[in-house]
């Protein structure tokens, strides 16, 4: 994962070249990876579901002892930086340290991967749901790192992580649905899942679309027994899981509720910009 930024940044409130963002080796993101961080998407230089990205932020901060700064102060340095990149998809990224210092910087996405069918694996390792670290959006990364270099070196894209309980709770980078018949289950947050912006918007939108959604535990058997398998992350959008420890899902074609809310999802994103046009 190569997320180089480009043009302008905001390192503390003032605007700078993304080239001239530099971290001290004693500040506590650099010694103890202690920050938290939200990646959101950008279409045509408007930042998505921005206020749901906030809230999540201000949670991670406040478990993990963060100092934030104000969300008006936040929000106009993602404008700022939103209206610098070119036109299309793009990545933005907030990061902030124990220390106080905040950056937010941004980068293109690869349009190839957005909604991309994807094989994953079950990683060898485990993650415990009462660690301190399960379910936030930490700069302490490193596990998702290697999780995905286990994905490549046993030739597949995407690695599935196991709680203490042998349950899956999430992808290296998305959340896991799981879908037999007309019902979907998706790892509850108890367990120890990332609770996932896009996540909750498919969950709406998946009851929307008339079928039963359920937080709960999902066993390895679950997962063998899929129709549908289906990851959602705010830059890929719904990406279909076609094979798992390499064995075909649905004889490794895209299912019908992977494709409906995908569709659904980009309707619900496309209304909501001709809102927000409309009210700028």
């Amino acid at each position: 994962m190569d997320r180089r930024p480009e043009g302008c940044a905001v390192h503390c409130g003032t605007l700078v070249e993304s080239e001239a963002l530099l971290l001290r080796w004693d500040d506590p993101v650099a010694q103890w990876g202690l920050g938290v961080f939200e990646t959101i998407a950008v279409r045509d230089a408007e930042p998505c579901q921005l206020d749901e990205h906030l809230r999540r932020l201000g949670d991670a901060a406040r478990r993990f002892g963060v100092p934030l700064p104000t969300a008006d102060e936040l929000t106009r340095a993602v404008r700022l930086v939103a209206e610098g990149v070119s036109i299309g998809s793009r990545w933005l990224k907030i990061v902030v340290s124990r220390s106080g210092r905040w950056v937010v910087f941004a980068g293109s996405i690869d349009p190839a991967d957005e909604g991309k069918a994807v094989a994953a694996v079950l990683l060898p390792w485990r993650r415990h749901r009462l660690d301190p670290t399960a379910g936030i959006k930490s700069v302490s990364y490193a596990a998702c790192m290697l999780g995905l270099e286990e994905a490549v070196r046993r030739g597949a894209d995407e690695g599935f992580w196991l709680n203490e309980r042998g349950h899956v709770i999430e992808a290296c980078t998305g959340n896991v649905f799981v879908a037999r018949g007309r019902a979907v289950v998706t790892p509850s947050l108890r367990d120890g899942a990332r609770d996932g912006v896009t996540r909750w918007r498919a969950i709406v939108a998946l009851r929307e679309l008339g079928l039963s959604v359920r937080q709960s535990k999902v066993r390895i058997a679950i997962l063998r027994a899929a129709d549908e398998i289906f990851l959602t992350s705010s830059l890929r959008g719904v990406r279909p899981v076609v094979r798992i420890d390499g064995r075909n899902v649905r004889g490794g074609d895209p299912g019908p509720i992977t494709r409906r809310l995908a569709e659904q999802l980009m309707a619900s994103e496309a209304r909501h910009a001709t809102i927000e046009t409309r009210e700028t």
